[in-house]
């Protein structure tokens, strides 16, 4: 089973997955804010951080299958899945596996429903990755893999910013735990999925959370998610880049706090 950590509070349960080479540290002061009055788990994907390097043929579809495991073994109901970037895709496929039984809601943050441009396809990851680009990124995800993390790390904050060195550096040291193995899976896992006519059938309350200012997804990919899931709401964080839980910490919890609290027994 893949590595979670559970702070049992007295409300609702919020669940978070981090996205490609990060970790749920990334997730601390969000988790510590919710407190007493939540009750929230946080997860590693394997090969991340503290959980167990993936067996062969591992894939983003199993990381949905370890997800499921959380959820039974913790015996969790009426859940919040709160997935960043790739993690966004791993509760999609949670969903799409697994149902609604469980999980009540999904907070989207940060995400493409597909990341590699094509004609009439204005939102891929870094408002252009195409077939070559993927290849360099795969190549070096396995020559030298401390250097795509630390660029991938750096290119979470707002474009313009430069995140204070006491933010940035425990970060990227969990962030360089990552094994080559899990980078390769998820990440060609990922480019191999395609959410664009999917998201129609993820008929649960959405939360759609971007960033103005990011590198990752320069787009308005948010207002497109925002027409393509049947009940979605957009929130905007204008000084964010990728990670509006770390830049705008405060103003993130009372979003979150806001849709969990707003939407229960809807």
């Amino acid at each position: 089973m893949i590595h979670h950590v559970r702070r049992s509070g007295a409300g609702p349960t919020v669940l978070f997955v981090p996205g490609l080479g990060m970790t749920a540290q990334c997730f601390a002061h969000t988790a510590a804010a919710l407190g007493p009055d939540h009750d929230v788990v946080t997860v590693d994907l394997r090969g991340h951080g503290d959980s167990p390097e993936p067996p062969l043929g591992w894939t983003i579809e199993d990381a949905a299958t370890d997800l499921a495991q959380v959820v039974e073994h913790l015996d969790l109901r009426d859940v919040t899945l709160v997935g960043w970037s790739l993690g966004a895709t791993v509760t999609y496929n949670y969903v799409e596996r697994y149902g609604t039984d469980r999980v009540s809601r999904l907070v989207s943050v940060e995400m493409s429903p597909h990341l590699l441009r094509e004609e009439g396809w204005d939102h891929a990851a870094f408002g252009g990755l195409d077939a070559a680009g993927a290849l360099q990124a795969t190549q070096q995800q396995w020559t030298d893999p401390d250097a795509y993390l630390t660029a991938l790390m750096e290119n979470c904050f707002a474009a313009g910013i430069e995140p204070e060195p006491d933010v940035l550096r425990p970060l990227l040291t969990a962030s360089l735990k990552t094994s080559r193995l899990a980078l390769l899976a998820l990440w060609g896992g990922v480019l191999n999925q395609d959410w664009r006519e999917r998201v129609g059938a993820l008929t649960l309350p959405t939360l759609l959370v971007h960033g103005a200012k990011s590198r990752i997804f320069p787009t308005e990919v948010g207002k497109w998610l925002l027409g393509a899931f049947p009940d979605a709401r957009l929130e905007m964080f204008e000084e964010s880049g990728h990670a509006p839980f770390i830049e705008e910490p405060d103003r993130f919890v009372r979003v979150l706090r806001d849709f969990v609290d707003g939407t229960a027994g809807a």
